[in-house]
């Protein structure tokens, strides 16, 4: 004789029915804050899609969207590693310009191969990077004056280099090609998604991803506990450097040159994403998922009020209003967990 073991009261629900039990566990994780940005993604999608029916929902559309955000979606989830720790790199924009400068610049003056251009443009930001690290680890300076300084010197040399002009000589057909399509598929999309995929691995699968969350609640504690808080934070700096670096060399394949104008534009999304990003997935938590998510809510909208012809300023007042709506959330969200551990 089978004995069946009675429903316990977590598997049942007021009527002592299981299935329904589970029904309604399963609409309330469902139901949770931390998924409304991808239910506010569906929501744009579908909305645009009824009311532009003939441009919004095509796979041109589509891949527009995203061939447009993948570099700035490369420099959002860059950003995002020394924002774990507890610091701020608003040099990273001004990197991207100096790295898309460097590697059409070896083509324009020295004639360079295809791959030693590129190297020179991730290096460039690796370099910057640890200086950038140096300089907050071991000379103590506040990361969001040591950054913008060192973002003004990148730019500085950019515009020194360039006297203001466009590099646009000697590139070859072989650098192009590293910001066309293949398949249909932009190839700067393939380029964010694997460094998405590497930073979540880092942030969400590693040791060192934990050591940098931790220095991001407490710096001192994380110290104390004998955590390499130098070497992680100029670690973090070199990591945002070197993607800033890829995401410049990626832009400059896309353009087929070299504009020191660019990179400005790239700062504030990419804040804007990040600080949306930790109202998403893991609510309070600064994570790549939410980061990405919170990236294609801004370009779906962008896109859909563009294709209903408004101004050409509203996407810069939009990304304005996100990032302080979500600094102000996020900033909210973490005193309360703050004085909930308290």
């Amino acid at each position: 004789m089978t004995i069946t073991a009675p429903p316990t009261q977590e598997s049942t629900d007021a009527t002592g029915d299981p299935v329904a039990a589970t029904r309604t566990s399963r609409f309330r994780r469902l139901a949770e804050p931390r998924w409304y940005g991808f239910y506010a993604l569906v929501v744009i999608v579908v909305l645009f899609s009824v009311l532009l029916p003939r441009t919004y929902p095509t796979a041109s559309n589509v891949t527009a969207v995203f061939s447009n955000e993948a570099v700035g979606l490369m420099l959002a989830v860059g950003m995002l590693i020394p924002i774990v720790a507890g610091y701020f790199d608003l040099s990273l924009a001004s990197v991207l310009t100096l790295s898309m400068i460097v590697s059409i610049g070896m083509f324009q003056f020295f004639e360079a191969p295809t791959w030693l251009a590129c190297v020179a443009g991730v290096l460039t930001g690796s370099f910057i990077g640890l200086l950038n690290g140096i300089s907050v680890a071991w000379l103590r300076i506040n990361s969001m004056v040591a950054t913008l300084a060192m973002g003004s010197i990148a730019l500085g040399i950019a515009l020194w280099w360039t006297n203001g002009s466009i590099f646009a000589l000697n590139v070859p057909e072989s650098f192009r090609a590293l910001g066309s399509r293949v398949g249909g598929i932009p190839l700067p999309v393939v380029y964010a998604a694997v460094i998405c995929v590497a930073i979540w691995w880092l942030l969400e699968k590693t040791p060192t991803g934990r050591y940098l969350y931790a220095m991001g609640d407490s710096n001192d504690a994380a110290r104390l506990a004998g955590l390499p808080t130098h070497r992680l934070t100029v670690a973090s700096f070199v990591a945002s450097g070197t993607v800033a670096g890829i995401a410049g060399v990626a832009e400059a394949a896309i353009l087929g040159s070299g504009n020191p104008q660019v990179g400005a534009g790239f700062l504030l999304p990419a804040f804007a994403a990040v600080f949306l990003g930790a109202a998403i997935y893991t609510i309070g938590r600064y994570n790549v998922i939410g980061t990405i998510v919170a990236v294609l809510v801004l370009a779906a909208l962008v896109a859909g009020l563009q294709q209903f012809g408004l101004p050409f300023y509203i996407e810069s007042l939009l990304k304005g209003v996100v990032l302080l709506a979500a600094v102000a959330f996020t900033s909210g969200r973490f005193s309360s967990l703050s004085r909930a551990r308290k």
